[in-house]
């Protein structure tokens, strides 16, 4: 089966997509009944986070990630400001800034190799043809001298030229 958010391959009795994770159980149920079973989407164990930026490329959420890793500090200095209580979170998330920029980008990176993985794995899947049998014969350039090739006359001058009284 394959998978329909990822387009990865799993096994049929997969619960859970080895990709990307989507719940693969309705799906084999609903290709099971044929069809006609209700397919209603499974409670998704991820966040709201997770689903509000789905439709975001990897370097787009990548760049979500570190906007907001750098603003992070400032925000809890307000929220700070308007508890009155120095919590320190300030001060934790200025040190935590370079380590989340780097897992950040480790994340990019990773989804980055993980789709042109599928890329590859689709384009080994797609069958080859036999280098003999596709052999097709080269299609000849355009003529780009329109005098050199022969102009064919008429019929009826063709037919003049024919009789014997003419040069």
């Amino acid at each position: 089966m394959f998978c329909p958010r990822c387009g990865s391959s799993n096994s049929d009795t997969t619960k859970f997509c080895r990709q990307c994770g989507l719940g693969l159980s309705q799906v084999s149920n609903y290709v099971a009944s044929g069809g006609t079973a209700p397919l209603t989407p499974s409670p998704s164990s991820s966040s709201r986070i997770t689903k509000g930026i789905q439709w975001m490329t990897p370097k787009q959420q990548m760049v979500v990630t570190i906007l907001l890793l750098a603003f992070l500090p400032a925000i809890f200095g307000v929220i700070d400001e308007l508890i009155g209580i120095r919590t320190g979170l300030t001060e934790i998330s200025a040190v935590l800034i370079p380590i989340g920029i780097v897992l950040a980008v480790f994340r990019y990176s990773y989804q980055k190799r993980r789709l042109e993985r599928q890329q590859a794995q689709k384009y080994q899947a797609q069958p080859m043809l036999h280098p003999e049998s596709s052999y097709q014969e080269p299609i000849g350039a355009p003529p780009t001298n329109p005098i050199a090739t022969p102009v064919r006359g008429s019929v009826t001058e063709d037919e003049t030229q024919r009789f014997p009284g003419h040069k």
